[in-house]
């Protein structure tokens, strides 16, 4: 079995900074500190160093002499705030919207299913009846990837099409695993 993975927590990211900006020890000794591998503990370096600068809003035209004073004006620091807003950020912002969220469009495919209609046909009669409307589009293929995602939901969808199997088939069937004429020339 392989390894587990999780994200860091903000008492590593702060241990992090503690151990960084004080002793100055190198990633690997932060690394058998905290426990990660010595990776994590480079990429979150690099991910969460923050600059006094006009990049991120700290520069203050009214205040100059505020900047110029103190060790974090010398370069980029690691701020553990400041990577656990980073990664608060990245988390929120990273999940695509799924089509399938959709109450109106899912309750119309259902039907058309229920009604027979391949995910094809469902496909072209939406991008007829829906020409302006881009919420109520998708793809065939997000269609069956919908279908066969979740089989052990309380309406089985597999039923609904042209070849209920348990499993997506290859379109163009399956290749020779060998040759048809045993030693031949």
């Amino acid at each position: 079995m392989g390894r587990r993975y999780s994200h860091l927590s903000s008492d590593e990211r702060i241990l992090i900074e503690k151990l960084h900006c004080e002793r100055h020890p190198g990633v690997r000794k932060i690394a058998e500190r905290i426990g990660r591998d010595k990776s994590t503990v480079s990429r979150e370096l690099r991910r969460g160093l923050w600059f006094a600068s006009n990049e991120n809003g700290s520069y203050r035209p009214y205040r100059p002499k505020r900047l110029k004073t103190g060790p974090w004006t010398s370069g980029p620091f690691y701020s553990a705030l400041a990577a656990q807003r980073k990664a608060d950020l990245r988390r929120r912002g990273s999940r695509k919207p799924r089509r399938m969220d959709s109450d109106r469009l899912r309750a119309w495919v259902l039907d058309a299913l229920r009604r027979g209609w391949s995910p094809e046909l469902i496909e072209g009669r939406l991008k007829a009846q829906y020409a302006g409307d881009p919420s109520m589009r998708i793809s065939h293929e997000c269609l069956y990837q919908w279908i066969h995602a979740k089989p052990q939901r309380a309406p089985d969808l597999r039923q609904y099409l042209a070849r209920g199997r348990k499993r997506r088939t290859r379109k163009k069937g399956r290749k020779a695993k060998g040759p048809r004429i045993p030693m031949r020339v």
